[in-house]
């Protein structure tokens, strides 16, 4: 996959996969928002979407599912309605967060089939 490449299609399922990072300055209501890399939600930032991403950042408001293979970063600023999965997760003193949080790779859905996946290609 080139570095310039915005999506590529998946060689398992076939499906289009975004790969260029996400930064979202306002309002944004989709059913799903998925990318191979970075979301940031900015301060103005207001998301109604579940979101599954590498890494995720958020200042503004959420509401949905936010399922993020890497790292979660919610200011205090943030409030969020839904349920965090991450690999690992901080939240700042003041943010508001309204859901379930789970923490580690084991509550990351299809973390251990993409590691298994990543090494049969190595």
């Amino acid at each position: 996959m080139a570095r310039e490449a915005k999506s590529v299609n998946c060689h398992h399922c076939h499906q289009r996969v975004i790969c260029e990072a996400l930064v979202i300055k306002d309002y944004v209501a989709v059913r799903k928002l998925r990318t191979a890399n970075k979301i940031h939600i900015t301060k103005k930032g207001n998301v109604v979407a579940s979101l599954w991403c590498e890494d995720l950042a958020i200042d503004g408001r959420l509401k949905g599912d936010a399922i993020a293979l890497g790292s979660m970063r919610v200011s205090k600023k943030a409030q969020i309605q839904g349920d965090l999965r991450a690999t690992s997760l901080r939240v700042d003193d003041g943010a508001v967060v309204s859901g379930i949080m789970r923490i580690g790779p084991e509550h990351i859905p299809q973390h251990d089939a993409m590691l298994a996946s990543e090494r049969a290609s190595e």
